[in-house]
């Protein structure tokens, strides 16, 4: 019986991978945050509120704030993704009832609610509901 000869398999070299916002070396973070901006019109001036969060929803106005509901007559409110996506930028802008107690106001993807307390201070809460497709999935096909 012959004996066969054959060289050794190479084994590769482990590529080194670095942690950076430019390459695909961290699949699985999510470096994204939403921008709110809230411009309500009040009977004398107007008022800013901004936050940024890295969930869907925020509590705008909150009591602490010191915001009259019955004050508040117009509002605008911006929704954005930051780092900055041009595709990704929501509007809606109303006018506050003031018959009931709170009011609230949506479109396919912003949620707006305006409430009071029992001192009359407003509290806005308000959510981004719609579709925002942060992650790609890829299966095989069948």
């Amino acid at each position: 019986m012959s004996e066969i000869k054959s060289n050794p398999i190479p084994i590769p070299k482990p590529i080194k991978y670095s942690k950076t916002w430019h390459t695909f070396s961290n699949p699985n973070g999510n470096f994204q945050h939403y921008l709110f901006e809230l411009i309500i019109n009040e009977s004398s001036d107007k008022k800013l509120f901004k936050k940024l969060e890295s969930k869907k929803h925020v509590d705008l106005i909150e009591e602490c704030d010191n915001i009259k509901y019955s004050d508040i007559k117009e509002f605008r409110l911006s929704v954005s993704k930051l780092p900055f996506d041009c595709t990704f930028y929501h509007e809606l802008d109303g006018k506050i009832n003031h018959d009931q107690s709170a009011y609230n106001q949506c479109t396919d993807e912003i949620y707006i609610e305006f409430s009071q307390n029992s001192l009359g201070l407003a509290i806005c809460r308000t959510s981004f509901i719609g579709v925002d497709f942060t992650k790609i999935c890829v299966s095989p096909p069948n």
